[in-house]
This record gives structure tokens, sequence and C-alpha cells, in this order.
């Protein structure tokens, strides 16, 4: 993934937790997404760890909820197969152990095979065959 530039110091207040909490405020994100924009604001690796730690406990952070939210999400918009959902998952920073967990549960409910077919008939009928209309 390439790296991004620091943020600009003008468009920042100088607060690296108000900058991070309104970050948080647009949508919900990712332990490693609020790292890595911190880090981009230029903060501190032991103030990362210090805000991480208050928005984990203020429930502002939690990648088990997130993970599992953001893919039954992606799945009713746009269903997809467990390998690319599983590669979507750690494009958000989650780490192996919450993405295994979140696929065996939102993949608990559906029939991979059905599926798979509605897939199949989607393209060959159009979005409204996927979304089983």
């Amino acid at each position: 993934m390439p790296s991004r530039k620091p943020i600009a110091p003008d468009a920042r207040t100088g607060d690296p937790e108000r900058e991070a909490l309104r970050y948080l405020a647009r949508r919900d994100r990712t332990e490693h997404q609020i790292k890595t924009y911190l880090v981009r604001l230029g903060t501190s690796p032991a103030r990362v760890r210090a805000l991480i730690t208050r928005f984990r406990s203020l429930g502002y952070l939690d990648d088990k909820a997130y993970a599992v939210r953001w893919a039954r999400t992606r799945l009713e918009r746009r269903p997809i197969g467990r390998e690319r959902l599983e590669a979507e998952l750690i494009g958000q920073g989650l780490d192996p152990a919450t993405t295994q967990r979140t696929l065996e549960q939102v993949y608990g409910d559906i029939d991979e095979r059905d599926l798979a077919r509605r897939l199949l008939k989607g393209k060959r009928a159009g979005p409204a065959a996927v979304r089983g209309q």
C-alpha cells in the first residue's frame, strides 16, 4: 500500500485526539485506519497507542464489530465469494483472526453454493437477479 503524505499543518487543529475523533465521526473506522491517520498527523507512537486504548475503552473502536457490520453491508450491496471478502477485510487493516471469525459468522447464514448460482444467474440476467428480485 502506498504511503500517504502527512496531513498539512494548516488543515488540523494541532490536537491529535480531536482530529481523530473528527475522522471517526465521518464513518466507522478500524484501529489500523485510525493509527494510519494519527501517524499522518505526525502523532508520536506513544500518543497513538494511548489514543487507540482510550478510543477502545470508550467504545469508539471495535474491530470485531466493525468487521461484521462492514462484511454484512458489503454482502447485501454486492454479494461476493469468501476469498474476495477476506481480501477486502484484510485490506481494511483487520487482523487474520478477526477476519476469519467474521467470515465464519457472515457466511454461516449463507449457502455459498446458492450465492454462487445467484451470482452466475445475475451475470446472465442482470443485477436484479443477484438481489433475488
